[in-house]
């Protein structure tokens, strides 16, 4: 396992991508190699694996702790899996299938999974290139963006799998109260900006 260091955040310089390719030589396959390096100019702290082909990335949230990327270097893919840290009891797999799938259903850019053996409840969101070639820039503001939305969706629905993994409530009512408090907040965001584009009174 290999730590790489924290990167600067934006635009990747010509000297950091040459000192965190420096850092990484020697990593095959290159495409494994790409992704650490685009996550590390790109400002994210990761240990990387080179036998399992993942990296470990530091999250946002100190909640989320680590978001696992799993690196597919002939398929040129990562998919980003943030994972709560308590599984759910095997009574309560199937309520916890069941919510997986009511939110994946409610979402467009990530998904649910349960692993009905570990019991783990996990957001994953991925990136694809295939044949198609991108700079480093590019490829760390894609890789940010499906770890910001793997890491945000488990934040969003953490409630609603603690319920569920309770025993508390159904998967239905979980997954609507999700949303729900998600319209409350956009409610309350447009009501700000709307008091704030309000003329004053005379």
């Amino acid at each position: 396992m290999t730590d790489a260091g924290e990167g600067t955040p934006g635009t990747a310089s010509t000297v950091d991508v040459r000192a965190a390719y420096a850092q990484l030589d020697g990593v095959e396959p290159t495409f494994l190699r790409d992704v650490a390096v685009a996550l590390v100019v790109s400002g994210h702290d990761l240990e990387l694996d080179v036998d399992l082909a993942t990296v470990d990335v530091d999250a946002a949230d100190p909640w989320v702790g680590r978001v696992l990327g799993v690196v597919r270097p002939i398929a040129r893919s990562v998919s980003f899996y943030a994972v709560h840290p308590t599984p759910v009891p095997p009574p309560l797999l199937p309520q916890a299938v069941e919510l997986a799938m009511r939110a994946t259903d409610a979402e467009f850019d990530v998904a649910f999974e349960v692993d009905l053996t570990s019991g783990t409840f996990a957001a994953r969101s991925s990136v694809s290139l295939g044949d198609v070639e991108i700079s480093v820039d590019v490829l760390g503001g894609l890789l940010g963006t499906a770890l910001d939305a793997a890491e945000s969706r488990l934040l969003r629905y953490r409630a609603a799998i603690e319920a569920v993994a309770a025993g508390e409530t159904s998967p239905a009512d979980a997954a609507a109260s999700a949303r729900g408090a998600d319209l409350d907040a956009l409610a309350a965001e447009l009501s700000t900006l709307d008091a704030r584009l309000s003329p004053p009174s005379s």
